[in-house]
């Protein structure tokens, strides 16, 4: 599902079925960048940007319940801003380096190290297992008939 309503640009392209269509943004396609980069302090780069195809990085809509420097009054949008350059869609996505993108790759990495810890002490004890076998089975007195 591809969200236009993310794209801060407006611009339409007609199609060949006479529809027209917005630029395209993936869902959670849109990351925190710094306001002297996109305005609304959100940007989706090129291979968050679902149409038009080969697209250049897009600057997003602001997030609702932010400050946004697309409007007259940051603090205080009209509700015509509001419309042009708000969204409540689910455009944005965890911006690298943040808290809960450092949590969530803390907790996959320890998962990680608990599972290799399991398959080694699983593999140590099969080791074990298959010399004291061995060795049994070696050193076992053989008879004579």
């Amino acid at each position: 599902m591809s969200l236009d309503h993310c794209g801060v640009d407006t611009t339409k392209s007609l199609q060949e079925d006479g529809t027209s269509r917005g630029i395209e943004v993936i869902p959670e396609g849109c990351q925190a960048v710094s306001e002297d980069v996109c305005a609304s302090g959100y940007m989706a780069p090129a291979d968050s940007v679902s149409f038009p195809e080969n697209s250049l990085e897009q600057c997003c809509k602001c997030k609702e319940g932010e400050s946004c420097d697309l409007c007259i009054d940051p603090d205080m949008c009209t509700t015509e801003e509001k419309e042009q350059y708000v969204t409540t869609q689910n455009c944005f996505g965890n911006a690298e380096g943040s808290e809960e993108v450092s949590e969530e790759v803390s907790e996959e990495d320890s998962k990680e190290e608990t599972s290799y810890t399991l398959y080694l002490i699983v593999f140590f004890f099969v080791i074990i297992a298959l010399l004291t076998v061995g060795f049994l089975v070696t050193s076992r007195p053989k008879t004579v008939y």
